[in-house]
């Protein structure tokens, strides 16, 4: 979802339509745009036939009011969100157009590789949802069936079965993300500015994100969970959102060269997309902002440390406590303190109910390691937060204030204070995850297409642990290496330059900017974790 910017955004068409009596005329209403938009082009009736792909590149013939646009290069398929004005957030039309020509693309053989884009401004700002909060406040229900479609998208998305590439270049929050992370290749630039903002609004991270999330280093998602804090740039890349980083202008180049692979695949994709990786600029001693995207992440050293201690706590109260104490710990440095209190300062502004439950969610994600279960929680979840018998009216109470109002004022969350002990993580999962819970009457059921290959719950998801696998080494990868588990990395112990050379030869041919990152970054890792014995082979410090 079910996200939002910083804006207030309009819904488009296709979420008029209530449940109950309505939802057939919906359904019908849906039908017909999708037929609409599958049908006006000759290239798209030609892949309905399974017809061979033309060699020359083609493009739907969009009329101006289409929010998806479609283009066919050689074996390549690209998709672009087309709503600019609202910064190309997601509304039921979207979704299900995009859904319908995804699982077109997945069935086609001719089609090998599927590439992501919107404009310069916004990948996709995150789900349209000041017209769900209005339909709530008249009696409608809307909310439900949008999340069913959007989280029965992002599950696609992560079972495409073939090559998915994201340009999120621009604004990236809520459900772009739901539609970017599930990329083997995600390429960022300057211009990214990527966030999970739902807490500003009294709701909480959805759209799977929290299954990918979950496998950034330490407690970096919990913190982008719970806070909504904003990434820029360079700092989506350095922390494993994104697994490349280029300058806007080389987009058209990249895709271009992507487009005219014969057979791509995955690597082959990564190492083209290395080969244009932007150099840190020399004179950015500043870290990644607003004003100053291309600075290296602030979430690095102490800082980093801090994070993970205060944000790997079992609940908001606990991690709002500890936030308390370091801002007047004089042994903490005092970038550090002041860490804590604009982390603090953030908090304050957020649902507190919405923080509690995305921290639970995203503690589930981790536990669990599985994408159904994830989307599973995440439908529970907003089904307690919009159902008819809801837990909470935050998200009422937040979207009203944020989007409808435009309010100035401090909003009026309920219960307002972090240490209420209804915030107490077993309470949280009682009224928004439990299958006994009085407010999951009207839980939709999502349907998984195509279906899992394996019984929900019956171990972690097959995809598990590749999500960084095509970006800069994560901390989990390095110690898998060093402590012999990794595939390929042998029974002996390794000296650090031993290390090195195993990372740098598995991310294929890079060679200058990409191959120093990769290097640099595992030496990072080693100097952080890592001792060394007399002739110098690494252990991982417990």
């Amino acid at each position: 979802m079910s996200s939002i910017s910083r804006l207030s955004l309009r819904m488009g068409m296709g979420m008029g339509a209530s449940a109950g009596s309505s939802s057939s005329a919906g359904a019908a209403s849906r039908l017909a745009v999708i037929s609409r938009h599958l049908s006006t082009s000759p290239a798209a009736a030609k892949e309905s036939k399974g017809a061979t792909t033309p060699a020359s590149p083609t493009k739907m013939s969009a009329p101006h009011e289409d929010v998806v646009l479609f283009e066919s290069h050689q074996n390549a398929r690209v998709y672009k969100l087309n709503r600019p004005s609202k910064l190309n957030s997601a509304n039921q039309e979207m979704i299900d157009v995009l859904a319908a020509k995804l699982k077109n693309w997945r069935e086609l053989e001719s089609v090998k590789v599927i590439i992501g884009t919107g404009d310069n401004r916004a990948f996709c700002a995150g789900g349209d949802v000041k017209q769900l909060v209005l339909d709530l406040k008249a009696g409608k229900q809307t909310s439900l069936p949008f999340f069913k479609s959007e989280f029965e998208l992002n599950w696609l998305l992560g079972r495409l079965g073939k090559p998915y590439v994201a340009v999120i270049d621009g604004v990236t929050m809520g459900g772009g993300a739901g539609l970017s992370l599930p990329a083997a290749i995600r390429i960022a630039t300057p211009r990214t500015i990527f966030a999970m903002p739902e807490t500003k609004i009294g709701y909480a991270p959805d759209v799977g994100a929290n299954y990918y999330l979950s496998q950034l280093d330490g407690a970096v998602g919990a913190w982008l969970t719970v806070t909504g804090q904003e990434l820029y740039g360079r700092a989506v890349y350095d922390l494993g959102i994104a697994t490349h980083y280029v300058t806007p202008n080389l987009l058209p180049e990249i895709i271009h060269q992507i487009t005219q692979l014969e057979s791509p695949t995955v690597p082959l994709i990564a190492n083209i997309v290395s080969s244009y990786t932007a150099a840190a600029t020399p004179t950015t001693s500043e870290s990644s902002s607003k004003t100053s995207p291309d600075g290296p992440t602030p979430i690095k050293g102490e800082i980093r440390e801090f994070l993970d201690k205060t944000f790997g706590l079992k609940s908001i109260g606990e991690i709002d406590a500890a936030l308390s104490k370091a801002v007047d710990n004089e042994k903490l440095s005092a970038e550090v303190r002041e860490w804590a209190k604009t982390q603090k300062d953030i908090m304050s502004q957020r649902s507190p109910t919405g923080m509690a439950v995305a921290l639970v969610n995203h503690r589930k994600a981790k536990e669990a390691r599985r994408l159904d279960r994830s989307l599973l929680n995440d439908i529970s979840m907003a089904t307690a937060f919009c159902g008819s018998k809801r837990a909470t009216e935050d998200f009422i109470t937040g979207v009203s204030a944020v989007l409808i109002d435009r309010s100035k004022s401090p909003t009026s969350w309920i219960p307002a204070k972090l240490s209420d002990p209804l915030l107490a993580p077993s309470t949280i999962n009682q009224n928004f995850f439990s299958s006994s819970s009085g407010h999951l009457v009207d839980r939709p059921t999502l349907e998984f297409q195509p279906a899992s290959a394996s019984k929900l719950d019956s171990g972690r998801d097959s995809t598990w642990g590749q999500f960084r696998k095509y970006g800069l080494p994560s901390e989990e990868s390095v110690r898998a290496a060093v402590d012999g588990y990794a595939p390929g990395s042998g029974a002996f112990a390794l000296k650090e330059q031993e290390l090195v050379e195993q990372f740098v030869d598995a991310a294929g041919q890079v060679k200058g900017t990409r191959r120093e990152e990769v290097e640099g970054r595992v030496r990072e890792v080693v100097k952080k974790h890592c001792k060394k014995d007399k002739d110098g082979y690494l252990d991982w410090k417990s």
